[in-house]
């Protein structure tokens, strides 16, 4: 049986004491782990850790905590996603699938074009859901890095963020109406690469004269029409394939 991963942001040896209810309610109760069962602990910026359950309690769990090693990036290149805000269930699914190809980090967008059932929703109470699935996502995935994550109320005003460092290399717009494919020899010299993918009906106009205006260029992932949960997952499949990544 693999052993049970845990996220723990303050990873220190030789104990920890867990005391987080849904953590708790995860080994205890739905995987039923009892004293002496091996846990493994990630502090998602790379550090990991072996710890052993010493005891259980309603409101804890103390385990003794091995050497904690650091484990180093698989990828060689740093990956920044821009996506639209989607229904729940379809970003979640998009935020699990990134995280398990290495996404290093996220900027999730209002569309001008967002999907109606959302129109009026905060979606700011989407967040912690969202964060939640990365954690998780790591947790089941093996990924010991854990991508940032931040929130913006437009394309314009997030390609304007400073979250959009000034290191990085290369940004491309993943558009259904480009006529170009990209290619190896476009990306192979970069260390860092930024993708922009829009919502199901399409980026808006004025979106599109944004990055027009910031000369970003537009390529085709496929020769159909991706869902909008879809096409950042095959965006950075894409990227990774042409890099020899695999």
């Amino acid at each position: 049986m693999r052993k049970p991963r845990i996220f723990c942001p303050a990873l220190t040896a030789p104990n920890y004491k867990c005391t987080n209810i849904k953590q708790i309610h995860h080994l205890a109760k739905v995987l039923r782990l009892q004293s002496d069962d091996l846990v493994e602990f990630f502090d998602g910026q790379g550090a990991l850790a072996n710890g052993k359950i010493q005891e259980i309690a309603k409101a804890y769990i103390n385990f003794h905590i091995d050497d904690i090693l650091f484990m180093q990036n698989p990828y060689q290149k740093s990956y920044l996603a821009i996506i639209p805000y989607l229904k729940r269930d379809n970003l979640i699914y998009s935020l699990q699938k990134l995280v398990e190809l290495g996404v290093n980090s996220i900027l999730i967008y209002k569309p001008a074009n967002l999907d109606q059932s959302l129109a009026k929703k905060d979606l700011s109470k989407l967040n912690h859901k969202l964060e939640e699935a990365i954690i998780s996502a790591c947790e089941q995935s093996g990924c010991n890095y854990i991508p940032s994550i931040d929130y913006f109320d437009g394309l314009k005003q997030c390609l304007q963020s400073e979250k959009i460092d000034t290191d990085l290399e290369g940004l491309f717009v993943l558009d259904t109406i480009a006529n170009q494919f990209i290619k190896e020899d476009e990306i192979l010299n970069l260390n860092s690469i930024g993708f922009i993918t829009g919502p199901e009906s399409g980026y808006s106009e004025a979106e599109r004269e944004i990055m027009n205006e910031l000369g970003l260029q537009s390529f085709k992932i496929g020769h159909y029409v991706l869902r909008a949960e879809t096409a950042p997952v095959v965006g950075l499949s894409m990227f990774h394939g042409l890099l020899g990544e695999y």
